[in-house]
């Protein structure tokens, strides 16, 4: 599975935000997600990392005109008043109030299992990496974070070409083990698939 490196939670470089928000601005169910005030634009992994090559799968491999056309990525920080104090702070299942990501991505016809259907293992990915995200922003570190358990529940297909959110938000964190929840919904916010996993934190080094 993947691994989160939290050491970079900052904003993408703002050469192509334009762009990338007229083409979801473009997607009427998409308008009143991407204009959410309370979400800010954050590392959506299509930066390239040194040394080592990390990211290169969204950066590179899954950045053409037929596979992921367009991903955003967005944040909203945690209201911390009003956190769980069982499961640790901005961490919970109230919805107004939890950290959560929410990811926008086109997907071309270049990775499909079936006609105009995504293959479920890119399904699981988007997932992994959603889920992923949300742990560098909320829970930011120095160490890397990395995936040890994802359990997946498909729903509905996912239809290609076309475009759909992906949600994720911590629901529990306890030493160096980390709990995530994530769904991928459609314009109509059906969901098309979910999941729970597990990321552990690297030990420091001596």
């Amino acid at each position: 599975m993947g691994s989160t490196d939290t050491r970079r939670g900052g904003a993408e470089p703002p050469t192509p935000q334009s762009t990338l928000l007229d083409h979801f601005r473009s997607i009427p169910w998409c308008v009143p997600h991407v204009s959410d005030p309370a979400f800010r634009r954050v590392n959506m992994s299509r930066t390239l990392m040194q040394p080592g090559n990390g990211h290169s799968l969204m950066a590179e491999t899954w950045n053409t005109d037929k596979t992921i056309t367009h991903l955003l990525s967005l944040y909203r920080p945690p209201v911390h008043d009003s956190a769980d104090t069982h499961r640790g702070p901005g961490i919970g299942t109230d919805s107004q109030t939890r950290g959560e990501v929410r990811r926008f991505y086109t997907f071309g016809t270049g990775m499909n299992a079936h006609p105009d259907t995504l293959h479920g293992g890119v399904v699981a990915t988007v997932l992994d990496s959603t889920m992923g995200n949300i742990i560098g922003h909320q829970m930011p570190s120095r160490l890397a974070t990395f995936t040890v358990a994802l359990n997946v529940t498909y729903k509905k297909p996912v239809g290609t070409p076309g475009t759909i959110m992906a949600r994720s938000w911590i629901t529990r964190a306890e030493g160096r083990k980390i709990w995530v929840h994530g769904v991928i919904e459609d314009g109509q916010g059906n969901v098309h698939a979910e999941a729970d996993g597990m990321w552990l934190r690297a030990k420091p080094k001596l």
